[in-house]
């Protein structure tokens, strides 16, 4: 999905967001409207976050030392199970194995700052008594449900 396409989407589900927390009052309003839009700027800094890593690494076309090893070991576990399988032809599983995980996606400038916004205005509405917690958690999920919708909606297609 193209970014465009994206804060398009975003910006028709934070209208009927608008219409309906609307109905139940301003405090309400305030708090779904400041949940989602940090968890749409927290959105937002991850999709520009992976976007450049993904351009970096397509363009390079190499892999980490990590990845070499990863694609090494399914090599020689491959070639080892083939040569077990001809010598005994028994149906022993072998033990799990836990892999490397990269995890540099996450703590991603953008993303932290994202994260940090969300916390500040969660302690400024309740340090100014105006916290009502489920229109802000309607405003949190209303993000990762967007998401969903997009990927049912987009996948499609």
């Amino acid at each position: 999905m193209k970014f465009k396409n994206l804060a398009l989407f975003y910006i028709v589900l934070d209208s009927i967001l608008i219409a309906v927390t609307s109905a139940f009052g301003s405090v309400e309003l305030l708090n779904s409207q400041v949940a989602f839009i940090c968890s749409t700027l927290i959105l937002f800094a991850s999709y520009f976050g992976y976007k450049s890593r993904v351009k970096n690494k397509s363009i390079n076309y190499q892999l980490s030392e990590q990845e070499i090893e990863l694609f090494e070991d399914d090599i020689d576990e491959q070639t080892q199970e083939l040569d077990t399988q001809d010598s005994n032809n028994k149906n022993d599983k072998k033990p799990a194995k836990f892999r490397k995980i990269d995890i540099l996606g996450a703590f991603k400038p953008l993303r932290l700052i994202g994260y940090l916004i969300l916390i500040v205005a969660f302690f400024a509405l309740l340090r100014q008594g105006i916290f009502e917690p489920i229109s802000f958690l309607v405003g949190l999920a209303l993000m990762p449900l967007g998401v969903f919708i997009a990927g049912v909606f987009y996948g499609r297609k």
